[in-house]
């Protein structure tokens, strides 16, 4: 029988052929996305393969250990982990990879675009004129001349740093895994969180959702901005505390939010953040581009091969030493 892979994705929406041309021959390839992630139907699909190629779901210890001996590897479609537990993964035998780098372009991107609409309310306008306002204009703020402050420094930040050299803007980071000779060029290391959040026009957040990280930008983060700062996420919603933001941009702390992500995807219908003029929302996009697709879709494929075909583990598995 042929080794089952199963991406929760529909096939409607997303552009799986990559992936269909690499693998669909050697295997069975089940696309079918479950309906909010629901956790039986998740784990009833996964009892049907052999590799999973997760998305957003969750595989918290419970779900792991209902699908142990069947599932072999979780193949991430991305970079973030946060979904996953990867020690108890480990624990219990089953491989997890992740794809770095490869649509870290397109995010940084979007990011960009959230910085520049936070900015000039493109959206709002855009908005108003199939409405029917004309002019459906909001007077807005210029990019340059404005400190961009960028919570992280890896792959993403220095795109989005080296996208924004065309600016006339002044880049300063924060990371501590990441020194002055190690930076952009055009990017300034600062030595804490706190300096960058009181010293930033435009904050955007690049850092991982973890047991540390997890609601971190809250109250105390937003007393020490300056008053009407930017706030961009691309990384993961988990990592803001949503009813300090909301908080913060009731009283004009945060003038502007753009986020492509949020604590609980799809949100709640009346999540306030969503009744706010100025807070832009997208629906988690940020990778989304064809390129991005094909490059991610290549490296789970090359993945996904060497482990099923000759038993190999890939540099993109997290915990090769299980």
């Amino acid at each position: 029988m042929k080794p089952v892979i199963w991406i929760n994705l529909d096939p409607e929406k997303i552009d799986l052929t990559c992936l269909a041309e690499r693998l669909g021959e050697k295997y069975r390839l089940i696309a079918r996305a479950i309906p909010g992630n629901d956790p039986q139907e998740v784990k009833r699909q996964a009892l049907e393969a052999d590799v999973v190629i997760s998305i957003l779901e969750k595989w918290d210890a419970a779900q792991l250990a209902a699908v142990k001996g069947r599932v072999r590897l979780i193949q991430k479609y991305g970079m973030g982990l946060d979904n996953i537990d990867v020690e108890e993964a480990s624990r219990l035998g089953i491989y997890v990879a992740n794809v770095v780098g490869a649509n870290s372009a397109a995010v940084a991107e979007t990011a960009l675009l959230h910085i520049l609409n936070a900015g000039r309310k493109f959206t709002p306008c855009v908005s108003g004129v199939k409405a029917g306002v004309w002019p459906s204009t909001i007077t807005g703020t210029e990019l340059d001349g404005k400190i961009i402050g960028l919570l992280g420094c890896g792959n993403i930040a220095r795109h989005l740093a080296r996208m924004l050299s065309g600016f006339q803007v002044e880049i300063l980071a924060y990371d501590p895994y990441v020194s002055q000779e190690q930076a952009p060029e055009n990017v300034c290391m600062v030595q804490s969180r706190e300096m960058l959040f009181a010293a930033s026009d435009i904050i955007s957040l690049h850092i991982p959702c973890t047991k540390e990280t997890a609601g971190s930008i809250n109250r105390e983060c937003f007393r020490q901005m300056k008053k009407g700062v930017y706030l961009i996420n691309t990384c993961r919603g988990g990592v803001i505390n949503e009813e300090d933001l909301a908080e913060a941009l009731r009283d004009g702390t945060v003038a502007a939010a753009g986020l492509d992500v949020l604590r609980e995807e799809p949100p709640a219908p009346d999540n306030p953040l969503l009744k706010m003029d100025q807070v832009f929302v997208t629906s988690h996009m940020g990778a989304e581009s064809a390129e991005a697709g094909y490059r991610s879709q290549m490296i789970m494929a090359d993945t996904i091969e060497r482990f099923l075909d000759k038993g190999e583990l890939s540099r993109f598995v997290q915990n090769r030493g299980i």
